[in-house]
């Protein structure tokens, strides 16, 4: 599980880094609109279809893991907030699990 954490750690880092750096430089604002323009460039559209399908998906996990009530909000922050807020989820979530992969799969389901 450490070497699963220091992934994630990583990870989380590189998307904050890209994050910070593209909001420094352009603002927020040019960020969805760019996402939606993209979608004119078939490649483009490719990579954005695949990417808010990886968001669905983790949302879908997010909700299925956790209780109702809390699933749906936090579920939803995967969407907003993407890898930011994905690897970040993921991260404490293995503490909560206590080591166990099938309990950071399964969430309260174990």
């Amino acid at each position: 599980m450490l070497m699963f954490r220091i992934c994630i750690t990583l990870a989380w880092l590189s998307v904050i880094t890209v994050s910070v750096h593209a909001v420094e430089t352009m603002g927020l604002a040019p960020g969805g609109i760019v996402f939606f323009q993209d979608f004119a460039h078939p490649w483009r559209a490719q990579y954005n279809a695949d990417f808010s399908m990886h968001l669905l998906l983790m949302a879908a996990w997010i909700a299925y893991r956790e209780n109702r009530l809390l699933g749906i909000p936090l579920g939803l922050f995967a969407i907003m907030f993407g890898g930011a807020y994905s690897l970040a989820y993921i991260f404490i979530a293995t503490f909560k699990a206590e080591g166990r992969f099938d309990r950071l799969l399964l969430g309260r389901r174990t």
